[in-house]
């Protein structure tokens, strides 16, 4: 990851030959594991929609040939680093349910509920306060919510 500073842009890049993780349920129970590339692209999606973000798709970046990632740009966002407790209030405020599921993704991240979709990993790391104590999410997983 990288910042542009003359257009406030972060360029991300995936690990090579890896699209990030997703959360898919078994039983009645979330687990984690390597996203595909189309999963990771629906997850840019989804951050766009629900936190009104403007993650964008640059391309596949492809050096040596065998070893791909994938490139997006996503605009600088302005907020303090949180403790947990302060996402979690922070979230509840903004009419998210907190989900019982705790570390899918980083140890303790939480995991909410809204609109249709489950919100995974937040910490103080992936999500910041703004001034008016909204979260601003910028590195999140964002599922469907599984059908009963």
């Amino acid at each position: 990851m990288r910042h542009e500073a003359a257009t406030g842009l972060w360029w991300k890049y995936t690990k090579p030959n890896m699209a990030g993780y997703t959360v898919s349920w078994t039983e009645g129970r979330p687990w984690l594991h390597n996203a595909l590339p189309l999963d990771y692209l629906e997850r840019m999606i989804r951050q766009n929609e629900l936190f009104g973000d403007d993650v964008r798709l640059l391309g596949l970046w492809n050096p040596q040939g065998h070893d791909w990632r994938i490139i997006t740009t996503q605009p600088h966002v302005e907020g303090r680093q949180a403790t947990l407790p302060e996402l979690e209030k922070a979230f509840i405020d903004a009419d998210f349910e907190i989900l019982p599921w705790r570390g899918l993704g980083y140890a303790e991240s939480l995991s909410v509920r809204k609109d249709g979709f489950d919100v995974w990993d937040i910490h103080p790391a992936n999500v910041l306060l703004s001034d008016s104590g909204l979260p601003v999410p910028f590195d999140v997983m964002i599922t469907p919510v599984p059908s009963v």
